[in-house]
């Protein structure tokens, strides 16, 4: 075709490029994975603030429990500590550790036991 029918001719829509085409579609592909791939993230985020909730709740629970737990164990560790002071203080007057377990209903074990640890 000559040179001058070329520079006169109507330009329409360019003639579609296979390179161009591709890369649309690749585009189109990498936009369709990037917005599942939010939506995921998305959900996994509520999970872990759902997760989160949960956890700060059971902490809260285990630290009330433990304050509980921590005021029992001074009142019975008062009780232990007094029970003990008492066997020591029989097993000083002379009195034999059968007595001393039954006075305190305990076992002999037991009240050996407290009269070993005085010692050592």
């Amino acid at each position: 075709m000559p040179m001058w029918k070329g520079m006169f001719q109507k330009k329409g829509a360019p003639a579609a490029d296979p390179a161009r085409e591709r890369l649309t579609l690749e585009l189109a592909e990498i936009e369709e994975i990037a917005g599942k791939l939010f939506r995921r993230m998305e959900e996994r985020i509520e999970a872990l603030k759902t997760l989160e909730a949960r956890l700060d709740e059971k902490a809260r629970r285990v630290e009330s429990l433990v304050a509980k737990a921590a005021s029992i164990g001074a009142v019975n560790g008062d009780a232990v500590e007094t029970r003990r002071r008492g066997v020591i203080a029989l097993a000083q007057k002379g009195l034999k550790v059968d007595e001393i377990a039954e006075i305190f209903d305990m076992t002999k074990g037991e009240v050996e036991l407290v009269l070993n640890l005085r010692r050592s």
